[in-house]
């Protein structure tokens, strides 16, 4: 016995393989980023502490590619949960792009010269992510080195220009990750609603 003939091969393809979600997320993740880029410009803008920050950000970009392109993502990736996280991922770009007419004032400037951060960077919420991030890397660099300034890291070379920006830029990329599974929360119950509303039969709305 043969099986049915398969109207739609295309259905049989696999839309989330790791090319297609490496650029989605290689988009995205570079966008969503570039704020916190700019911001932290002006205190680790030495080329290591710029590699360092480029190769946080790649982590997460193979890393979410990675993750986003197994099999078992691949169940609800054209579903109800994948539009969710996908409209959410979106949302949570747009807020970081509409924050930068806020950066432009720090072109060129160190934070060092300016003494203290500028009142309207307050108003960037990829600036609280980022200053959460910098508390969370020295608290734990103090608690791995016993406090001992002569066991820091941010007092070597390699650790202060490269070790500190990348584990601040991983803390960071973790923060705003979990305020996307909050936006993704939220659109994934707005979508639903929305879903089961055109799903209910008619008379179960008033007549005008």
């Amino acid at each position: 016995m043969q099986p049915p003939p398969i109207d739609d091969p295309s259905a049989l393809v696999r839309t989330n393989t790791f090319p297609t979600q490496l650029r989605f997320w290689a988009l995205h993740c570079g966008l969503t980023a570039l704020p916190s880029f700019c911001i932290a410009l002006t205190q680790f803008n030495s080329p290591q502490a710029i590699l360092a920050m480029l190769c946080g950000i790649a982590t997460f970009v193979f890393g979410y590619a990675f993750l986003t392109s197994t099999p078992i993502y691949g169940k609800v990736h054209g579903g109800l949960i994948g539009r969710s996280i996908k409209l959410g991922t979106r949302i949570r770009m747009i807020i970081s792009l509409a924050s930068l007419p806020l950066l432009i004032p720090l072109i060129g400037q160190n934070m060092e010269s300016m003494g203290e951060p500028p009142e309207y960077l307050f108003y960037a919420p990829d600036f609280w992510f980022g200053y959460a991030a910098i508390i969370v890397v020295f608290i734990g660099l103090n608690a791995v080195t016993g406090g001992s300034p002569a066991g820091n890291l941010n007092d070597g070379s390699f650790g202060q220009d490269f070790l500190t920006p990348y584990a601040t830029t991983l803390v960071e990329g973790l923060l705003i990750s979990v305020s996307l599974v909050f936006i993704a929360f939220i659109t994934l119950i707005i979508l639903n609603f929305r879903r089961n509303r055109h799903q209910l039969p008619s008379q179960h709305f008033p007549q005008a």
